[in-house]
């Protein structure tokens, strides 16, 4: 089942990524199911994804649930309503990504799977709050002409209900936030109708 995201109208443990333009790969793509949400003292449900990328150049070392020493890419996400309404962070995201607006046809129906394993810009910010670091991707982009295009390294996860054999390589608190929605098991938005679940300076090709 593929996570369709439409116009219809309507953290981690690690050492943060540091502040700056990385260049990145998309490795994760989510379905967190309906979330509830607040909003300037206002709450609602909403279908959401998570979006997570690598950056090879930044390094950070962990230890596993044996306790093994790991090395890897630093990696840093950002969580969207599953929206490509004209207001959507996702559509904004997106289209500045690929450096393209999308199509009518397009905006009746993406599937955001197509994410996986597509170099990117990020622009990373960093916030203080109680002590704590917050990093931010705030903004994204295609890759400049001739640059190098990462990829990612021990492959990608895709996580929705056609993909649920991928649910214990997440993340504990994406597992958690998964096991936590509203109504699980449903996938579509209310509303929704049915369906299944450039800039001259970039590269040519629009990505996805």
């Amino acid at each position: 089942m593929a996570i369709v995201a439409t116009d219809t109208g309507g953290g981690g443990d690690f050492t943060p990524v540091p502040m700056g333009t990385h260049f990145a790969v998309c490795d994760m793509v989510v379905d967190l199911g309906k979330q509830r949400t607040s909003y300037q003292g206002e709450e609602s449900v909403k279908h959401q994804i998570y979006l997570r990328w690598q950056i090879p150049a930044e390094r950070v070392e962990w230890k596993d649930g044996d306790g093994n020493q790991k090395e890897g890419p630093a990696v840093i996400g950002k969580t969207y309503t599953l929206s490509l309404g004209e207001k959507a962070n996702l559509r904004k995201d997106l289209q500045a990504w690929r450096g393209k607006s999308f199509t009518e046809e397009e905006l009746r129906g993406f599937d955001v799977a197509k994410l996986l394993g597509v170099p990117a810009t990020l622009t990373v910010t960093h916030t203080e709050k109680n002590g704590r670091t917050y990093t931010n991707v705030a903004s994204l982009g295609g890759i400049p002409k001739g640059m190098d295009k990462p990829s990612a390294e021990n492959g990608v996860t895709l996580y929705d209900n056609d993909n649920a054999g991928t649910f214990e390589n997440l993340p504990k608190w994406l597992r958690e936030k998964i096991t936590a929605q509203i109504d699980p098991g449903k996938v579509e938005d209310e509303g929704a109708g049915p369906r299944p679940f450039a800039d001259d300076d970039l590269d040519d090709d629009v990505p996805f």
